[in-house]
């Protein structure tokens, strides 16, 4: 789908709407933007909702065309992930070009918690919905969100407009830094492709691939991010990669490369410790390939047998036997410096992969939502 930028009134009055059917109506919004139920109106206006696309007439009902993931007032437009309009037999599947649809223990906490300061100038680097880019305009001078989606693109101005801070953003279609060459950023936040898959990257959203280990594209990231900050400027970002016992191969690289920069580089881990790599596959292969109910693959084709067996054996053989999740924290010193955190318990509770909001209950949903609000 592609939404319609021109009339910004239009755009900004269906904020109020989904504000008061967010606070009076939860059990309406969540069957609505969450399990994609047909759902009827009697009591208010929601014609502009119907205008702008965001819902869709049918059969007396209405139908959400996106999900719409409420946090602290604002609202984000993204796609859904798994459809349930949207299946293959008994296989749910995503697109190749979606717009990644927002996890409760990824893209809100970075949201909620970026390091900008008042008067910034941002980048948003793979901006996807524009959730980071939008939290981050309420201080900032500016934000330039960037990403090389031009479906994202769209669904990122359209949140600008909806949460009224269009006025702040600049959006630019583009691999990586392209977008924004000979420009230096105060803070650099970037949550893109870091998920860790069999080498067939034109089976995969563009949103997901990260290569094998999961940091393809974090250590171009790394080679080039600061050609584009200011002297004291600031580093933000999701990681996601493989690695072994100790360390996640894109913090290995870090290390490695930064070894002379002047900078402090803070790995804070959503979980309490690394990931088992086996203990995911068995799990995953369990919960959504092998339940006759619910098959959510990843990829938007099908990954074969040998595909998958040819990552496995790459992984081993290079002793990598963890996943690690992490926000990445970066900020001046005067030498370098690099420390792991692990939390007392895993912030991210979904360890393997396995949950999506079609197959979670209300109440887990309603305590997703509200553990978005506590940050």
């Amino acid at each position: 789908m592609k939404f319609n930028l021109e009339d910004k009134e239009l755009i900004r009055s269906c904020r109020p709407i989904l504000d008061r059917l967010y606070k009076d109506h939860k059990k309406k919004y969540i069957d609505l933007f969450f399990y994609e139920k047909d759902i009827l109106f009697t009591k208010f206006d929601i014609t502009p909702l119907i205008k702008t696309k965001i819902i869709r007439e049918l059969k007396g009902k209405f139908r959400a065309n996106v999900q719409v993931f409420p946090l602290s007032g604002k609202f984000i437009c993204t796609d859904f992930n798994y459809s349930t309009h949207r299946k293959i037999g008994k296989t749910y599947t995503t697109q190749r070009d979606g717009v990644w649809g927002i996890l409760p223990e990824e893209t809100p906490v970075m949201a909620k918690k970026t390091i900008v300061k008042k008067g910034d100038v941002v980048l948003d680097l793979a901006t996807g919905s524009g959730m980071i880019g939008i939290f981050c305009a309420e201080k900032a001078k500016k934000v330039i969100a960037t990403d090389i989606n031009p479906r994202a693109i769209n669904y990122a101005k359209f949140n600008s407009i909806l949460n009224g801070v269009d006025h702040k953003m600049e959006f630019r279609v583009g691999n990586l830094f392209n977008p924004v060459k000979g420009i230096k950023f105060d803070l650099v936040v970037w949550n893109g492709p870091t998920v860790a898959v069999p080498e067939t990257p034109e089976k995969y959203p563009v949103y997901s691939y990260g290569g094998m280990d999961g940091a393809e594209f974090t250590r171009k990231f790394i080679d080039s991010v600061f050609d584009y900050l200011k002297p004291n400027g600031r580093l933000q970002w999701y990681d996601c990669s493989v690695g072994t016992e100790k360390i996640p191969v894109s913090m290995e690289y870090l290390k490695r490369k930064w070894k002379d920069k002047e900078v402090k580089a803070i790995f804070n881990s959503l979980t309490l410790d690394p990931v088992s790599l086996e203990k995911s596959f068995k799990v995953y292969s369990k919960v959504n390939l092998e339940n006759p109910k619910i098959k959510t693959p990843l990829s938007v084709k099908t990954v074969t047998k040998n595909e998958e067996g040819r990552w496995h054996n790459w992984l081993k053989e290079r002793g990598y036997t963890h996943f690690y999740y992490a926000f990445v924290q970066v900020n001046p010193s005067d030498k370098f410096e690099f420390k792991m955190n692990f939390p007392k318990k895993d912030i991210r509770t979904d360890r393997y992969l396995t949950r999506y909001w079609l197959w979670m209950s209300y109440q887990t949903i309603l305590k997703k939502l509200e553990f978005c609000e506590w940050l």
